[in-house]
């Protein structure tokens, strides 16, 4: 009996060791905005941008098509602005770019810092049904930012996406990105130029 008493006594003061302190039952308070996300500063501003398709070649597409085919579009022109919201701790950008024969395409993307993974999570989607979460970080060999993510596009396919941007003066940006997915490899790559 003793024994057993002095066990469960052991047991109620390793326990009350291992406690947690008390939480603060004070109302919750808003956290300031990391500081990490300074480092998107530059980026904020209205964006006009041209880009190219680099991979795969416009010759490589044709062979691809039936007979008779229009040739595919190659080069991209779109714009867009970046915006701190949230009280800062995201940054928005929206913007739309011309996919050939008249359409657009509209996109909006958040990037906000994850403090335990330590790097920037991005969140974008579009009106033709696409979804993607990725990741940012600055770029190991450049002033600028590489990504990587997964898509979802309207019909459930599955792209991975990956690319960096790189500033070539405080209203210009380069960039390159590769995409997989059911259509293959596919690399585009342009300049975005701030609008003054």
């Amino acid at each position: 009996m003793i024994r057993r008493t002095c066990l469960i006594l052991a047991t109620i003061v390793m326990a009350g060791g291992c406690m947690k302190p008390p939480m603060d039952m004070g109302p919750p308070k808003k956290p300031a905005q990391a500081a990490e996300m300074k480092k998107l500063e530059r980026m904020v501003g209205t964006w006009n941008w041209t880009g190219e398709m680099v991979s795969p070649t416009k010759e490589e597409m044709m062979k691809l098509m039936p007979p008779g085919s229009k040739e595919p579009q190659t080069t991209y022109a779109g714009t867009g602005k970046s915006e701190w919201v949230l009280g800062g701790t995201a940054l928005k950008s929206e913007g739309s770019f011309d996919m050939g024969e008249g359409q657009k395409m509209t996109y909006l993307e958040y990037a906000m810092w994850d403090g335990k993974a330590k790097k920037f999570r991005t969140l974008s989607m579009s009106d033709w049904g696409e979804i993607g979460l990725g990741w940012m970080t600055p770029c190991a060999d450049c002033d600028g930012f590489c990504s990587t993510g997964e898509v979802t596009d309207a019909q459930g396919n599955k792209k991975s996406a990956e690319g960096c941007m790189k500033w070539v003066d405080k209203d210009t940006q380069d960039w390159s990105f590769t995409e997989r997915g059911p259509m293959g490899k596919m690399t585009i790559k342009g300049t975005s130029k701030r609008q003054k």
